[in-house]
């Protein structure tokens, strides 16, 4: 049978209606419709998100057709009773229109209802639209535990290409995991690999009385994991705490008798300065070199809109691949050649590799990006280069150095203030 519309119904009513009133005014009889309805949200799952599902029933008198807006941008309904899934919880104004033998009525009602926003762990997870968690920098972010939780087997912080992966919580219960390069593995024995498949969908578990729970879904074949990639049964991890940027998750792992891993996330937000100087330093000592590998072009120079507008990048000199740079809490850097530099530029013979020009115990200025250029942190250095120098000897003579980006593993600077030649760094953490 082909579908009619309800906008030909009313017509066609409308049609017999007006054709009855040209024969005698006198035949109308009955009374006019009256439009009512009451509604009641069906009562939601405790595996979250849920459907928010409205049953609405139709009170109304003397109708025969019925039209209902659900004010969402849905289509029409035409059902007598309908049962509505929103998408979203929120509060929507709802009009049913009727049609009677003597004429037609409306009415409109306030309609609010819930979703999982509603409950608090949800809403911290997904912060009701997404949210990108990663790795906490505790050094016990991952530890091993007896089934009976009392004795600590293993303690321990990420590894570092573990440091900066990301899990993405989207409000309706898709999932996303960035590698951001390379997962390390626990199934390739313990070594970073290629970025491995993942979860692409979640739901939690929130019962009364019980600690929420998160359970991951993933295509046939693959198995889902939160931090690392061991294991775990039922793919089901128990949130032990929370709050607005941090949560610790248990999960038993799988084939172990009940042994227990757990690990802290953090939530991947804007960087303080503490947070990126905390990055820089490793909280006390942390080193850093430039990015030998094959492709990375570690070193890129031209200006501030195309910063490899002078030289796209290339691969390192012998004398580069092993140059350190440590940066302290204390604000100094210090530089280990380890033998040679190369030499750039400013130091004859150009671009080849020369004395070893490595320095100790220069004090630096920390601090933020000014004069609207990019930037998360400065670094300024004293003196002229190439006595102190970043990357290479002949950096702008300004001696300062944006970081671009910055995460447990990798960061990206950028010297000069902006004005003139830019020399751009690719950096890896020891």
């Amino acid at each position: 049978m082909k579908s009619i519309s309800i906008s030909k119904l009313f017509l066609a009513a409308g049609l017999l209606f007006f054709s009855s009133c040209k024969k005698n005014l006198l035949e109308m009889s009955g009374s006019a419709s009256e439009a009512n309805f009451t509604f009641a949200q069906i009562p939601p799952s405790d595996t979250l998100p849920y459907p928010v599902r409205v049953r609405f029933t139709n009170n109304s008198t003397d109708a025969f057709l019925y039209q209902w807006n659900f004010g969402d941008n849905s289509n029409l309904n035409t059902e007598a009773s309908p049962i509505h899934t929103y998408r979203t919880g929120g509060t929507y104004n709802v009009s049913l229109l009727t049609v009677g033998t003597n004429g037609n009525s409306t009415v409109t009602r306030t309609v609010t209802v819930t979703d999982a926003c509603s409950n608090d762990f949800f809403s911290k997870l997904t912060t009701c639209t997404f949210a990108d968690w990663t790795w906490s920098t505790d050094g016990d972010a991952i530890r091993v535990l007896s089934p009976d939780a009392t004795q600590v087997f293993f303690a321990g912080s990420a590894a570092g290409c573990q440091a900066d992966d990301i899990f993405r919580f989207n409000r309706d219960g898709s999932f996303a995991y960035d590698a951001n390069g390379q997962t390390f593995s626990v199934q390739a024995g313990y070594n970073c690999v290629s970025p491995v498949p993942n979860a692409t969908s979640f739901q939690v578990i929130a019962r009364t009385g019980q600690r929420p729970q998160i359970l991951l879904r993933a295509p046939t074949g693959v198995r889902p994991f939160l931090g690392t990639t061991d294991p775990i049964e039922n793919n089901l991890y128990t949130v032990m705490s929370y709050d607005e940027n941090r949560m610790t998750l248990r999960g038993v792992l799988e084939g172990t008798g009940g042994v227990l891993i757990e690990i802290k996330l953090r939530k991947n937000v804007a960087l303080t300065l503490n947070d990126i100087r905390n990055l820089l330093t490793g909280g006390s000592s942390k080193s850093w070199k430039l990015d030998a590998t094959p492709g990375a072009n570690p070193i890129i120079v031209g200006t501030e809109g195309n910063p490899s507008e002078f030289f796209g990048g290339g691969a390192l000199a012998d004398c580069q691949e092993d140059d350190v740079y440590t940066f302290t809490s204390a604000n100094v850097l210090n530089y280990n050649a380890n033998g040679a530099t190369l030499n750039g530029g400013n130091i004859a013979p150009n671009f080849n590799c020369g004395a070893d020009r490595s320095f100790s115990g220069s004090s630096y200025t920390f601090g933020a990006t000014t004069g609207g250029v990019a930037g998360l942190a400065t670094i300024q250095l004293p003196g002229t280069p190439p006595n102190r120098f970043i990357g290479v000897t002949d950096v702008p003579a300004e001696n300062v150095y944006r970081i671009i980006e910055i995460t447990p593993t990798r960061m990206v600077l950028r010297a000069g203030n902006g004005s003139g030649v830019v020399f751009q760094f690719k950096f890896v953490a020891l």
